[in-house]
């Protein structure tokens, strides 16, 4: 999953690279993106809610996703670490969305890459971990020695016979629909929107930036097509056991594609009132980092308790 990782980054640095070129002459989106064509009045209310996203709402959930991350330091359990690594990546993404509002008036296109990447990478080892904790925890499937929770629906099983295994053969079905749906965001274009709105006294400019429009609806879902037809080929061509590697691939592809999803919904519902897409944005993120210390927090006896012999492989308890 780190390979994956680190791939997906030195190729994704390319939106960024060919912004200038694409926008300017491809696509003749000859607009300056920080340079605001207007500026908007903002209510007492609304700035009041500008400030509390940017200055409460991210602070305190980049606050607890630390402290996840320190609580799940030292597990080694398969989801557990694919938990922390996705939390870390979020943090440091996140991270990088503050040195671009405060260094750079939200304007780098770099800055702003490293903070979408992250939140990329973040989702995606967390879909491993909900993934992989769900298969080894409740259906018990990749355990060649567990009973798997779908034997009642099932019948058979083919840990016990020679037959196919129903819930991979449903996964074979899905992927290639998954597929399709990675498709819709190349048909979204891309929407210059920028203006300028005074929040508390201050200026602060509000632009949907093109470079991040890039990368979220062209590279994004591209890379998702790439990693869920990997996915797809090894469950289609792999003999022996192919669940494990077709999981961290389909999984690697859910991050990039969650992530190009959410930012392509804000966008089309909120291009005109920014505001609405920065704060929705926050809280979403604030609900995630919650939820997910909330479900460590009553599984805590069993998820986090101290590990033993085999621990590393909740399929082992």
């Amino acid at each position: 999953m780190s390979l994956i990782g680190l791939a997906i980054l030195g190729a994704g640095i390319l939106p960024v690279l060919m912004y200038r070129l694409v926008a300017a002459d491809a696509c003749g989106l000859v607009v300056a993106q920080c340079a605001a064509l207007t500026t908007r009045e903002m209510n007492p209310a609304e700035q009041w809610l500008a400030f509390a996203a940017g200055f409460v709402v991210k602070p305190v959930y980049m606050l607890l996703a630390f402290i996840w991350i320190v609580w799940l330091w030292r597990r080694r359990e398969p989801d557990l670490a694919a938990l922390r690594h996705g939390l870390s990546a979020f943090w440091l993404g996140e991270n990088a969305c503050t040195v671009n509002y405060l260094c750079f008036g939200g304007c780098s296109d770099l800055w702003e890459y490293f903070h979408n990447f992250g939140m990329a990478v973040g989702f995606a080892f967390i879909a491993w971990a909900v993934l992989d904790g769900v298969d080894r925890r409740l259906l018990k499937l990749s355990a060649p020695k567990e009973r798997c929770a779908a034997m009642n629906l099932c019948k058979t099983c083919i840990k016990y016979s020679a037959v196919p295994c129903k819930l991979q053969r449903v996964f074979k079905m899905l992927l290639p629909a998954t597929l399709m749906a990675a498709v819709i965001p190349f048909t979204a274009g891309i929407k210059l929107v920028s203006y300028d709105a005074v929040v508390m006294g201050a200026t602060e400019h509000y632009a949907l930036m093109a470079s991040s429009q890039l990368f979220e609806n062209y590279y994004c879902p591209a890379m998702a097509i790439l990693l869920m037809t990997a996915s797809w080929l090894v469950m289609l061509l792999k003999r022996s056991d192919p669940v494990p590697l077709a999981k961290v691939l389909f999984a690697a592809a859910l991050g990039p594609l969650g992530f190009g999803f959410m930012r392509l919904f804000l966008s089309g519902v909120f291009a005109d009132k920014l505001l609405w897409y920065v704060v929705w944005e926050e809280v979403t993120e604030l609900i995630f980092v919650a939820a997910v210390g909330y479900v460590l927090w009553v599984f805590r006896h069993t998820l986090l308790a101290e590990p033993g012999p085999g621990a590393g492989d909740p399929s082992n308890h």
